[in-house]
C-alpha cells in the first residue's frame, strides 16, 4: 500500500456512475450512499454521464481539497474518470464492475457504509497512472489475442456482462486470431532479466529482443504485448506479479509466440510463476513504449476495446490521488 500523502477532511461528494459496468448488482448502493452522506452533513452529488462531469470541473486546473469523486464502475470507469479529472482529485473506487481489479488489489469495498468510511478518513495517496494514445489507464495495456477478446466483447456488448459474457467473444477469437507479430520499441528501458539477452522471435528464427542490464533504447517483437502498472490480470492471472504502481515504471512482458497452443502452455505455466523463466518470456521496466504491427492488431485498457495499433505507451507518475480505504 502507497504511504499516506496527506490527509483531507472530505465536505462535498461527487458519485460518478457506469450505467453498463458489470452484472449491475449493488446499485443500490450508489442510493445508500448518497443518503449516508446526506444524513452525515455532506454534500452529495450524482454524476451519470461524462458531460456533466466535464460542465462541473469546467476550466479547473484543481478542484478543492474537500472534494471526493466516487467511481461507482470498473476499472474502465474508474480510468475514464481519472483522465477527465484534474490532477490531484481525491478519486475514491466503489467497485461494480466485471473484474474491479484495482479496487481489489487495493482492497476497496462496494458497501455504502465502507465508501463512506473512507471519505471521512480522508487519508490520501498517490499512485502512478499510464498513457495509451493519450487515453489514461491506472492497470494495464494489452496487444494480442486478449485484445482481441475485449474487441469482440465491445462490439456485441448491449448491457450489463459478467465473466461468462465472454465465453462466445473467447471462442471467436480462437477461431479468426492470426496472431500477428507486434513490434515494441522501448526507452529509458531496461531488461529484468538480462541473461535472456536474445531468442527467437515468432517465426522461430529472427531475434526478438535486444537487451542488456543498462536503462537504454530497446526493442523486442513477440506475439502477446502486456504493459503493467499494477501487478493484476482478468482473473487473477499472475502474469507480470512484479508491477508496482509507485516506482515510476511500467513493466512490459513479451510472450513471443503465437498460437492457442502456445497460449495454453503460458497459461499452464503462470502458478508458481513458472512462465517468468520460459525462454520464451522477456520482461522489461520502461518509461516509454511504441507498440506497432504490419497488421491489425488491437489493443485494450483497463478491460475496454481502444482502438488498433499503433499505439504509444508512456507513465505518469504519482499522477493519480486515491483516499486510501478505511480499515
Amino acid at each position: 500500500m502507497p504511504a499516506v500523502e496527506s490527509k483531507r477532511t472530505i465536505r462535498e461528494v461527487w458519485i460518478f456512475t457506469s450505467p453498463k459496468a458489470g452484472t449491475g448488482a449493488g446499485r443500490g448502493e450508489i442510493l445508500r450512499l448518497i443518503e449516508l452522506c446526506r444524513a452525515g452533513g455532506l454534500t452529495c452529488r450524482r454524476i451519470d454521464n461524462l458531460a456533466e462531469l466535464a460542465e462541473r470541473v469546467g476550466d479547473a486546473d484543481r478542484l478543492p481539497d474537500d472534494v471526493a469523486v466516487v467511481g461507482a464502475g470498473g476499472d474502465g470507469t474508474l480510468a475514464l474518470l481519472a483522465g477527465q479529472l484534474p490532477p490531484g482529485s481525491a478519486l475514491i473506487p466503489m467497485p461494480m464492475g466485471t473484474e474491479n481489479l484495482l479496487a481489489r488489489y487495493y482492497k476497496y469495498s462496494p458497501q455504502a457504509e465502507d465508501v463512506l468510511a473512507t471519505i471521512r478518513r480522508g487519508d490520501a495517496m498517490k499512485i502512478d497512472a499510464g498513457r495509451a494514445n493519450g487515453r489514461l489507464f491506472l492497470v494495464m495495456v494489452t496487444a494480442g489475442f486478449d485484445a482481441e477478446v475485449v474487441r469482440a466483447m465491445h462490439l456485441t456488448r448491449r448491457g450489463h456482462i459478467n465473466r461468462f459474457s465472454y465465453a462466445r467473444p473467447l471462442w471467436r477469437a480462437i477461431r479468426r486470431y492470426a496472431f500477428p507479430v507486434i513490434d515494441a520499441e522501448m526507452e529509458n528501458a531496461i531488461a529484468v532479466s538480462p541473461e535472456k539477452a536474445v531468442v527467437a522471435g515468432a517465426d522461430g528464427n529472427a531475434p526478438s529482443a535486444e537487451a542488456s542490464s543498462t536503462t537504454q533504447s530497446i526493442r523486442t517483437s513477440g506475439c502477446w504485448m502486456m504493459a503493467f502498472n499494477l501487478p493484476c490480470y482478468a482473473a487473477s492471472l499472475p502474469i507480470e506479479p512484479e508491477a508496482n504502481g509507485n516506482d515510476g515504471k511500467l513493466d512490459l512482458i513479451n510472450l513471443t509466440y503465437g498460437s492457442v497452443i502456445a497460449g495454453l502452455r503460458y497459461l499452464m505455466s503462470l502458478p508458481g510463476g513458472r512462465h517468468l523463466k520460459r525462454a520464451d518470456v522477456f520482461r522489461f521496466q520502461s518509461t516509454k513504449i511504441t507498440w506497432t504491427s504490419l497488421s491489425r492488431v488491437p489493443y485494450q485498457i483497463d478491460g475496454d476495446y481502444a482502438g488498433r495499433l499503433p499505439v504509444q505507451i508512456e507513465v505518469l507518475p504519482d499522477h493519480v490521488t486515491l483516499l486510501r480505504p478505511a480499515e
